[in-house]
């Protein structure tokens, strides 16, 4: 009886006084960092706490119908990302988890790594886009690549609030702060995203970073 006891007052201790990313009764926070029960909460709460939550992170986008373009292309419950922390400009359209990862990847990750390094914010991210009907690298035939769902995106480089350009082409690889930043941040991306690749992975990843959600993990 009395570890019964114990058990039931802690269960109750998790649930009153647990932290909020830390607690599973809790409403998914995506300004709070991302844990395993973070992680958790977003896998399993579907679509609408998903967008919930981005709402309540002041993301800005707006909810697009879904879209079939032909076999294995297509997209359904995404979004346009209008305007985050950081600037993305046009062409942002995922799948919810993506755009959460992507709220935590700026918050937790790119931000604090680049104040720690130059002292300026990311102001801006250049990219190459997001939802595109294709092959894995653009194969005339094989299996669909994660963009033809809305579920990738690949970013080629940054720009700080002082106007410093970082780009994945140029200083991949260099012994520079701006080296050491796209290292950094492509290597704390894993914690958000199931497949990171950059320019070790192959010559077709030499100017961008890609980031997806298919459920293969691997980070290279």
């Amino acid at each position: 009886m009395l570890k019964g006891s114990s058990t039931l007052l802690a269960i109750y201790l998790y649930f009153a006084y647990a932290p909020d990313h830390y607690n599973l009764a809790r409403p998914l926070d995506l300004r709070h960092p991302p844990t395993f029960v973070n992680d958790l909460k977003l896998r399993l709460g579907g679509d609408e706490r998903c967008y919930q939550a981005l709402a309540r992170a002041g993301i800005e986008l707006e909810r697009l119908p879904d879209e079939s373009k032909g076999p294995g292309c297509g997209f359904e419950g995404v979004a346009r990302l209008d305007q985050s922390i950081i600037t993305w400009g046009q062409g942002i359209t995922l799948k919810c988890q993506m755009l959460a990862g992507i709220a935590w990847w700026e918050r937790h990750t790119l931000q604090p790594i680049a104040q720690e390094l130059f002292g300026s914010p990311v102001q801006r991210v250049r990219h190459f886009g997001t939802y595109a009907c294709r092959n894995v690298n653009n194969d005339s035939d094989g299996r669909r690549s994660e963009h033809a769902t809305a579920n990738a995106v690949d970013v080629a480089g940054f720009v700080l609030a002082d106007g410093k350009e970082i780009s994945v082409v140029a200083d991949w690889g260099e012994a520079s702060p701006e080296g050491r930043f796209l290292e950094r941040v492509h290597d704390r991306a894993c914690d958000h995203f199931d497949t990171v690749l950059g320019p070790d992975y192959n010559e077709l990843h030499r100017d961008h970073f890609h980031f997806d959600n298919g459920g293969y993990e691997t980070c290279q």
